[in-house]
């Protein structure tokens, strides 16, 4: 079983996620940049490569482009 079979790709997930991927233990405003919570140009592009392993295309210059919850999800949805 690959990660794509056991993991449901959500809104929920995404902000679990991304809360992983970041050092602080603080709520996450959907619209707020998430660069101001720490998140790293690395991060971002492992987590490109690990929604590519899961079978959504999202490229690193479209996640660095609006980095924030709520465009995430859009750009993921979209992909789904």
């Amino acid at each position: 079983m690959d990660i794509a079979e056991k993991t449901e790709i959500s809104a929920e997930w995404l902000a679990a996620r991304v809360a992983g991927m970041i050092e602080d233990d603080c709520e996450i405003d959907p619209s707020e940049n998430l660069v101001l919570y720490g998140l790293d140009s690395i991060a971002v592009m492992t987590f490109s490569a690990e929604l590519k392993r899961m079978g959504v295309e999202a490229s690193f210059d479209e996640l660095a482009r609006d980095p924030t919850l709520d465009a995430w999800w859009t750009l993921i949805a979209s992909r789904l």
